[in-house]
């Protein structure tokens, strides 16, 4: 996955919300599209599985999780509190991986430059920003699925569309920020 590095991750994410979406709020529905979040995960995110990315491990973990408390223990109850479930989730894993001094962009951006630049300041506060970036669009999209849950509306609908434009907000800022600081600082010295 070096190519879509940090964005693959989020492909349960985005696959589950559109299945979701067609499928309905149904217990068959929801199980429907936690299977294909799954999948396809497991299918395209298998190297960062057994490369550890800790971003693979919380997706898998929240569908799997969702997908066992819904289908097995019949917890059908969650579902319309899914959305609030998955941003808490990576909400709390983005600002805590922060916390702990690994911002999860580092295992991507660490695959994609020079081993010599993984220590540097610069690389480091880079990707600080832009695991910073999608923590502040987590909590932005869980305050969405609240709009949603509360307000199953037209307002409620526009709430949720937003949550996937403050996705592809952040994988621009994803794509676009690395490229801005190698031309601001060709070589990263500092």
């Amino acid at each position: 996955m070096k190519n879509g590095g940090v964005l693959l991750g989020f492909l349960p994410l985005v696959i589950y919300g559109v299945i979701a979406g067609i499928a309905g709020t149904s217990v068959s529905g929801v199980m429907i599209a936690l299977i294909a979040a799954i999948a396809a995960f497991l299918i395209v995110g298998r190297s960062d599985l057994r490369k550890g990315m800790m971003m693979a491990w919380v997706n898998v973990a929240i569908f799997s999780v969702s997908l066992i408390a819904i289908g097995v223990f019949g917890i059908a109850w969650l579902i319309p509190y899914m959305g609030i479930l998955i941003y808490t989730t990576l909400a709390v894993f983005t600002v805590g991986s922060i916390l702990i001094g690994r911002p999860f962009t580092l295992q991507y951006a660490r695959e994609m430059v020079d081993r010599t630049l993984w220590e540097k300041p610069r690389f480091i506060r880079a990707n600080v920003l832009i695991t910073g970036v999608w923590g502040g669009v987590f909590l932005v999209n869980l305050g969405f699925c609240g709009i949603a849950f509360l307000t199953p509306t037209l307002i409620g609908r526009i709430a949720q569309v937003s949550t996937y434009i403050f996705l592809a907000a952040a994988a621009l800022f994803t794509f676009w920020y690395p490229e801005h600081v190698r031309k601001k600082i060709p070589v990263m010295v500092q």
